[in-house]
């Protein structure tokens, strides 16, 4: 095939056809604009027809008078003819079917590009045509028939043609290589109908959507291979929104009996469930429309199903194109609008066309009305599903190839030609795969307005709550051309502001949506395999407000570029926002790269030795937080009436050590604020937080996203002689033998000791008063799990540990995403870290009254100097760098020494307040918490119904305990029915020969509490796989309390 210039009274087809000359075809248009105003399908007639021309031609097609306009066929998309003429011929009266009411042309209103012009509303309404109906138990067959003036404007079911309420009696019916044009009301509607299909048929000049799944209920049907072009919307409705991502919503009236047909287009696709591939689509609001329906409607409306839920069967090899005009977010592939009842006796529907934040779709792999008879049932991680998209096509469209307002999607194989933006996205988990977006092709765009009001953007970044993974994509001829582009200085790269195919002239490839101080991002984004094709400029931190204050979102922005192909490095780089007010927060160290367009900086991973990304929320002023959205911190404006900002800094954080002091940066770090979510490098020396009012006295830490082989630290300084109490809170929780719901952490001895910890200790350094705590992500519902003992316990969890919970389908202790080798964290809700700080409060209630004088801690040894936040060397341009061990990448595993002062043994005095047994268990008989003797606190275990001398309470201590290590143990006992006895305090040591036995032992009694204490050495062959510690030795049936068990290093 080749393109049809004006003027040109042929064309070329790929295929061979048997049409005939006489019979009338549609050339369709090319344009980026389709309305019944403007457009340039044309309706021409044969004259002649030639079969394989020439070789590699199926056909030339030569007409009676040549075509008015140009029809585009290039390597990269072509225009759609299909014939109009069939033998068969069922239509409606000349005299009396056409509308009465036609649009006079004069509305304006609507602003387009440069344009202002609109559908005059409430017109063609009274289109009168044929129609034909299968229904009451009937079968249709229908095949090479032409539907001409048919369908009742706004009358249910008189449509060109209906399968009505068939259920599964129709499953061999068809109606396939038809054609439909001139319609008043719809092509073809499958309605509460199952299997049929529906295949080759050309439909032209259609009021309402065309190829329609009425109800939501109809599933396993197939589309296949139709044409859907110049479609309008019913009673000339249209819905139209303004910058916004919401539109006002259309309730149901006579003149608009399916108020969603104010977004008419080629297909309505209420439920995915169905094959749909092969096929066309030319105008309409969109494409095809994937309305989100949480019910069925009409008179399914009572069948237990979440329609928008349903799984896609075939979503494949389908195209849009000249669509998307009335609204910048109405893509060409439109996943969005809701429809639903809107009063209590569900007679009235509403139609909200834009982003609806009420309603969601949740595909899921149990249906959730079955199984709970609750559609709206929680679809949890391991049950999560995803609409697979694939082998689809875009082009000539002045809005996003594809917009997804909700629903988890896997897009694959997906092209997008001659688009403002390829793709927009606003779900958790939503994975791209194979994704080619040339946003300029140097074709000659056609519409009214200005063609460099058009952005040529290949991508955004969403601001807050999403996932999303990008792989093997490559942008082509995207991004404004201007003398600061870096990448390419190519004289053809992007898109300059010609009036022919220019483009907006802060287009870029990638941007960040940076406008909003309220809703900020996490760990969200990730890419591999990008390329770039005479592309301009590649990033932007896009903030529509064009504000000089930044804002939060702005400072946060961060990217996972895992191979470097993105920024061009070409190996891991982490991405981070480049804004001036967020100080030397993303530039850490010499070697950062800037990127002054975005502007963002660019950190290579491999230059230091565990760099990676954390989030947190850093609660601690809930009346202060509960003003986020309100009064402060808005998704919009910046300034109250008198120009004070309305997100002020109310504190900062920064990276620990002297490079990042006053003197090398005065900005004094990221800006707190009452939203004070935190997404930065971790992998360092760690965060140091102070806040304006002070210290705070309770700290909520929670929205935590980092891998456990990155450790976050958290620094922050008190007053001399604090004491914490720091503790871990699952979400949901029942305790149990193999799952905990709260873990206290436990004060050791050094900085190092808590980096490479599992996470469940502090140190408060004594001469800075400063606090020190590993920030770690752990599971939503639980702080200890049975992965590594028979009995909860904590640990460190990374992405990839296993879930223990049966009752839970999640396959992962920690929720994620994954897409195509990537994995991304994703936060829970609900758990959290509190660090309670016992010091004098302050006048300003939740806050230390003194604030200690800042003193920075030296965080690199003797001989070494710090040149990042990570690092430490000889000099700044050295390589002789020092080596802070990596911390373990799995959990429990050999750990560095700790200080010689920690007690190793995990809740030694039963003290846990919702499981005194947790990290303990007996290893026969019977170990129960007691309260009535102990030797402190308030619990010690009894153990009973021993009827072996070994039997007593035990707990791993695998990870903690080393190779070849000498340790000072101890634990106090009591017996409770026997006058005196030996217990002994014993190691059971695995190795490379197996099971081998250390212990101590001591004389107890029944009068007093008494000491077990001495050394052990843990002599290993080989590699320690495990360590127990336990206590037994009183003879079968002697029952005995133990309490303050002790494993401590001896130096």
């Amino acid at each position: 095939s080749e393109s049809v210039p004006a003027g040109q009274s042929y064309l070329l087809i790929q295929e061979q056809v048997n049409w005939k000359a006489g019979q009338e075809i549609v050339l369709v248009t090319t344009a980026i604009h389709d309305s019944r105003a403007v457009h340039e399908n044309e309706v021409l007639t044969i004259s002649s027809i030639e079969q394989t021309p020439v070789p590699g031609v199926g056909a030339a097609i030569h007409f009676t008078a040549p075509a008015a306009h140009a029809h585009i066929a290039n390597n990269g998309y072509q225009a759609e003819v299909g014939l109009l003429t069939r033998n068969i011929k069922v239509q409606g009266s000349a005299s009396d079917s056409e509308p009465t009411d036609p649009d006079t042309g004069s509305c304006t209103g609507q602003w387009h590009h440069g344009t202002n012009f609109a559908p005059c509303p409430w017109k063609y309404k009274t289109g009168f045509g044929g129609h034909i109906m299968v229904h009451s138990g009937g079968r249709g067959y229908v095949e090479g028939v032409e539907l001409h003036r048919m369908g009742q404007t706004n009358v249910l079911g008189r449509y060109p043609f209906h399968f009505h309420v068939l259920g599964n009696n129709c499953a061999d019916c068809y109606f396939k290589g038809n054609s439909i044009h001139q319609s008043y009301y719809r092509c073809i509607s499958i309605h509460g109908t199952h299997g049929t299909k529906v295949s080759e048929n050309v439909a032209y000049d259609v009021s309402g959507y065309c190829y329609y799944l009425e109800d939501g209920v109809e599933e396993d049907n197939e589309i296949s291979f139709n044409l859907a072009a110049h479609i309008h919307p019913v009673s000339n409705v249209i819905a139209n929104g303004n910058g916004g991502q919401t539109i006002n919503p259309f309730s149901q009236s006579k003149d608009l009996i399916l108020p969603a047909d104010v977004t008419a287009s080629g297909f309505y696709l209420t439920n995915l469930h169905n094959d749909i591939f092969g096929n066309a689509a030319s105008g309409g609001w969109s494409g095809f429309a994937m309305p989100n329906l949480q019910s069925p409607i009409g008179v399914h409306r009572d069948v237990n199903m979440r329609p928008g839920n349903r799984l896609t069967k075939i979503l494949d090899g389908n195209t849009a194109h000249s669509t998307g005009w009335w609204w910048g977010h109405a893509g060409a592939f439109y996943n969005g609008g809701t429809l639903y009842y809107s009063n209590a006796d569900a007679t009235l529907l509403e139609y909200n066309a834009g982003r609806d934040h009420n309603r969601h779709r949740s595909p899921c792999l149990v249906d959730k009305c079955v199984t709970n008879n609750d559609c709206s049932g929680w679809c949890s991680a391991g049950e999560q599903a995803w609409f697979q998209l694939t082998n689809s096509k875009v082009f000539l469209t002045a809005s996003p190839g594809l917009n997804s307002w909700t629903g988890r999607m896997e897009v694959s194989y997906f092209e997008a030609h001659d688009v403002a933006l390829g793709l927009e996205a606003l779900e958790s988990g939503f994975g791209i795969d194979n994704f080619l977006v040339e946003c300029r092709s140097g074709e000659e765009w056609v519409m009214p307005g200005n063609m460099h009001d058009v952005t040529a953007n290949g991508f955004f970044w969403y601001d807050t709550g999403q996932e999303h993974i990008i792989t093997n994509a490559k942008f082509k001829n995207c991004g404004a051309r201007n003398n600061d582009n870096v990448y390419d200085s190519s004289p053809t790269r992007g898109c300059d502001t010609n009036s022919g195919n220019g483009c907006k002239s802060g287009s870029s490839v990638w941007s960040f949506l940076t406008h909003s101080d309220q809703f900020t991002p996490e760990i969200m984004q990730a890419t591999a395999s990008i390329t770039y094709e005479n592309c301009g400029r590649r990033f932007r931190l896009y903030d529509y407000a064009n504000d000089p204050i930044s804002t939060v979102s702005g400072r946060n922005q961060n990217w996972l570029d895992t191979d470097g192909s993105a920024t061009g490095l070409n190996e891991p780089t982490i991405i981070g926002s480049g804004l001036a007010d967020a100080g030397r927060w993303w530039h850490v160290d010499d070697d950062v790269i800037e990127d002054p367009e975005g502007p963002l900086k660019f950190i290579k991973v491999n230059d230091g030795p565990s760099r990676g990304l954390g989030h947190i929320r850093l609660l601690f002023n809930e009346e202060l937080r509960n003003t986020v959205g309100g009064s402060s911190c808005k998704n919009g404006p910046r300034q109250d009436a008198n120009g004070n900002p309305l997100c002020p800094a109310v504190g900062r954080i920064r990276h620990i050590g002297s490079l990042f002091d006053s003197s090398n940066d005065p900005t004094g770090g990221l800006p707190i604020t009452a939203n004070s979510e935190v997404a930065g490098l971790a992998g360092g020396f760690g965060w140091v937080l102070q806040l304006d009012d002070g210290p705070p006295k309770d700290l909520k830490i929670d929205q935590v996203e980092v891998d456990s082989t990155t450790p976050l630290m958290l620094v922050i300084p008190y007053p001399q002689g604090t004491s914490f109490t720091i503790t871990a809170h699952g979400a949901y929780c029942t305790p149990s033998s193999t799952h905990s719901c709260t873990e206290q952490f436990a004060l050791v001895d050094s900085v190092a000791h808590v980096r490479h910890s599992q996470g469940n200790t502090y140190y408060f350094d004594t001469t800075t008063n400063l606090l020190y705590v590993r920030i770690i992500q752990f599971p939503q519902t639980f702080t200890g799990d049975d992965v590594y003992s028979s009995t909860a316990m904590w640990h460190l969890w990374d992405l990839d540990t296993p879930n223990t919970k049966s009752w839970d389908p999640s396959l992962y202790a920690l929720d994620r995403y994954s897409f195509n080798g990537i994995t991304l964290p994703k936060f829970s809700y609900g758990n959290y870290l509190q660090i309670v700080a016992d010091c004098v409060e302050s006048s300003v209630s939740g806050h230390c009254a003194v604030t200690p004088t800042y003193v920075e801690p030296e965080v690199c040894p003797a001989g070494y100097i710090q040149v990042s936040y990570d690092k430490c060397c000889t000099s700044a341009a050295s390589i002789d760098c020092y080596d802070m061990t990596a911390p373990p990448r799995k959990s429990p595993t050999a750990s560095p020494t700790f200080g010689s002062n920690s007690n190793l043994v995990l809740n030694p005095g039963f003290e846990n307040a919702n499981n005194g047994l947790e990290n303990w268990y007996a290893n026969s008989g019977t170990a129960e918490i007691n309260t009535a003797e102990k030797h402190s606190g308030d619990r010690s275990v009894l153990c009973k119904d021993r009827t072996a001398t070994w039997m007593g309470v035990q707990q791993s201590m695998t990870g903690r305990l080393q190779a070849n290590t000498r340790y000072t143990v101890s634990c106090w006992a009591k017996l409770k029915n026997s006058g005196s006895a030996t217990l002994k305090l014993s190691l059971r040591i695995e190795d490379d020969n197996g099971p081998h036995w250390r212990n101590v032992s001591g004389n107890i009694n029944n009068n007093s509490w008494t000491k077990v204490e001495g050394e052990i050495f843990v002599d290993v062959t080989g590699t320690l796989t495990n360590v127990y510690m336990y206590a037994e030795g009183p003879a079968t049936g002697v029952e005995y309390w133990v309490d303050d068990f002790s494993a401590v290093l001896v130096p």
